[in-house]
């Protein structure tokens, strides 16, 4: 049987730490800083939450039928968005213990950007 080299690789002597930004054509700081904060705040479906909820739970639409209602007011998502929102946000108790909930309690499962039609 052989057995492989485990040696360490020497590090190149030549290659930088830290990468360098090449100053030719860069904007100064100040103004990349000045075009982040305009803009616009991005919106998760989680703050629809209420909405969701009411309409699946009150008004028996299906998954579809929201994504369908979000698109008649402008606000542009997938039932599949929408689904893992409403998966996500079942609290505890209400939970189906036969089910298997390790994907919907995973960070940033039902974290879905909805992007607003412009008029």
């Amino acid at each position: 049987m052989t057995t492989r080299n485990k040696e360490a690789k020497p590090a190149k002597a030549d290659k930088p730490q830290i990468a360098a930004i090449v100053q030719s054509n860069c904007p100064p700081p100040e103004a990349v800083l000045e075009d982040a904060k305009k803009e616009p705040r991005k919106i998760l479906l989680s703050e629809y939450l209420a909405t969701i909820v009411t309409l699946r739970d009150e008004k028996k639409f299906t998954f579809r039928a929201i994504a369908d209602w979000f698109a008649k007011r402008g606000i542009e998502t997938d039932h599949s968005a929408i689904y893992r929102t409403y998966l996500a946000n079942i609290p505890q108790r209400f939970r189906d213990p036969d089910m298997d909930w390790s994907e919907a309690d995973e960070p940033g499962f039902g974290d879905e950007n909805v992007n607003m039609k412009k008029a």
